[in-house]
């Protein structure tokens, strides 16, 4: 716990792979196991088929099969192969008979995708009502989503209810962008349903038997408005402050924040007119003149990338990282806070591999398009779920014993502290999160004043984590323990419940803040028991993660070119 896993890093490029395979329809018309939406239809294997998806409706006519079913994974020589007949030996045990080949001679020649009544259409309006109705989501809906509209114009001949909706979805993860972008795609929506009206495909009956197109479109209208707001009167300083807690790192991803070198957009107008760079160096040199050629390199170097780069020093009586930093600027800052701060490690892409979810969020933020109730989000990828239930060897029951309860009533002043190994707190491993201003002042200076001192300016965190005497434990200064016992705290330091839930159960956050950097965890937490698809979900992330397309491959590319920044 006070230092992420050194299994992390598999766990995240796993999890990257799985978010990759949700985001982009890695299994195609594939989304989720056979038990979850109708069993196998004689062949292929179970994870071939979904629901109306099934042997009939996919592997005629012969050769290939109806195109709706398959992706780059899956096709029909995969999977249009009979499961082999069951024969009964004579001791009573099944035991498997020779494979033979779909007889197609016999076999229906059309396979058509079906109408609205498909268990893929169903599920998938039932779970995009949720949304708009309780702002509930699922991860077999963000899958449902992609497969839509990775065959659009299939399923819109087919469904064009489910496809609208998809369109709707679509529209509400990019609510936020340039004009161009935003009402190209609005245009294709309403050409489509316009077409469906006059061709008599999209009815009264269809809005009355659930599918939730007028709320969606409400849904996106109202998030298009935002940017719309009244901006503050008399208000010169930049929308959004990036504070980077830096010490020697390269910061050439920082360009990612212009342009991600594997997506179109250039954002390089927002950056530069709408948001400030922040760096707190937690590892100066000693003079005041290396100090100050350090300072003058870093602001040559970001000047040009935002609208204002400011360079502060912190030195630390025993040095505290991210915690003294991200105090350091609440202090400094307090009376003159931007609307939203995004606070950051200096190696960010470690902990965020889906880029785009930080660049996306500063670009909405710096242009005033996240809803009011957006005060908080964690950026990080690790969601850490303490506890220590059913097991006997736990670090939080040793944390709880004294390091992690002192730290807390020292920080808020309290007499009770809630407890890791009772699984009273849940947060995200990391710290790398955006603050709204009025979050952070629910707090007053003061408090954050205190803070400060207690973890940074004075050794006294370090010396409370030992009952007796005033000792700095070499172990603890390298590892910064009160720092990394810190992460749990700042979600509730800022008004949010002690069990933040991930991000994709968020009820507070937008869309597209909950579709990118999901971890593998997330998809066992929703599916009982054991499931073979699991295992193969998994292979097949691992297998995304690979080849030149990974996320650790498009994170590479932010640091292609360039050595000296």
């Amino acid at each position: 716990m006070r230092r992420c896993s050194e299994r992390w890093h598999q766990r995240l490029q796993l999890a990257s792979g799985l978010r990759r395979w949700l985001l982009l329809g890695g299994y195609g018309a594939v989304a989720w196991p056979a038990q979850h939406g109708g069993g196998p239809s004689g062949g292929g294997g179970a994870e071939c088929w979904m629901g109306a998806l099934t042997f009939e409706t996919c592997c005629f006519p012969e050769p290939e099969g109806n195109a709706f079913c398959w992706d780059q994974y899956y096709n029909a020589a995969r999977c249009c192969v009979r499961d082999p007949p069951v024969a009964e030996s004579r001791s009573g045990e099944q035991a498997p008979a020779v494979s033979a080949h779909v007889g197609l001679a016999s076999a229906p020649q059309e396979a058509p995708a079906g109408g609205c009544e498909m268990d893929l259409y169903q599920s998938f309006k039932a779970g995009a009502a949720r949304w708009y109705n309780q702002k509930a989501t699922r991860l077999a809906m963000f899958h449902e989503l992609t497969t839509v509209l990775s065959h659009f114009d299939t399923v819109f001949d087919s469904c064009p209810s489910a496809a609208l909706t998809a369109l709707l979805l679509k529209l509400e993860s990019i609510y936020f962008d340039d004009d161009q972008r935003f009402y190209d795609l609005l245009d294709v929506y309403l050409k489509h349903e316009h077409r469906a009206v006059s061709e008599g495909k999209l009815l009264q009956s269809h809005h009355q038997n659930g599918w939730p197109l007028l709320g969606g479109v409400n849904r996106v209208l109202e998030l298009r408005a935002l940017g719309r707001r009244p901006k503050p009167v008399g208000r010169s300083r930049a929308t959004v402050d990036l504070v980077v807690c830096f010490c020697a790192e390269r910061l050439v991803w920082l360009r990612g924040f212009h342009k991600l070198p594997w997506r179109e957009e250039d954002r390089s107008w927002a950056m530069r007119k709408y948001v400030s760079l922040k760096i707190y160096h937690k590892c100066p040199a000693s003079t005041d003149q290396e100090r100050d050629v350090e300072r003058r390199r870093l602001l040559k170097d970001w000047s040009e990338y935002f609208e204002s780069v400011v360079v502060r020093y912190v030195d630390d009586a025993v040095r505290a990282d991210d915690c003294s930093a991200y105090l350091q600027y609440i202090v400094d800052y307090y009376g003159d806070l931007p609307e939203f701060t995004i606070f950051l490690h200096a190696d960010a892409p470690e902990h965020i591999p889906s880029l785009e979810l930080l660049t996306d969020t500063a670009f909405a933020a710096s242009r005033h398009f996240l809803p009011e109730e957006t005060g908080f989000a964690h950026l990080s990828h690790n969601h850490v779920l303490n506890g220590c239930e059913g097991r006997v060897k736990c670090e939080a029951k040793e944390l709880d014993g004294y390091e992690f309860p002192t730290l807390w009533k020292q920080v808020f002043g309290s007499s009770i502290a809630p407890s890791l190994a009772a699984g009273e707190l849940a947060a995200y491993c990391c710290v790398q999160f955006l603050v709204r201003n009025d979050r952070i002042r629910l707090r007053p200076l003061d408090f954050y004043a205190r803070a400060l001192a207690y973890l940074g300016s004075t050794p006294e965190s370090y010396y409370r984590l030992f009952p007796v005497g005033k000792v700095v434990r070499m172990g603890d200064a390298l590892g910064r323990t009160p720092c990394q016992l810190s992460m749990y705290i700042w979600h509730a330091m800022f008004g949010e419940p002690l069990r933040l839930p991930r991000r994709q159960h968020d009820v507070n956050l937008p869309l597209f803040m909950k579709v990118v950097n999901i971890e593998v965890e997330a998809l066992g937490e929703e599916i009982d028991g054991n499931d073979p698809i699991i295992d193969q979900m998994v292979h097949t992330s691992f297998e995304q993660q690979s080849g030149p397309h990974s996320t650790w491959a498009r994170v590479g590319s932010l640091f292609e070119g360039s050595t000296d920044i």
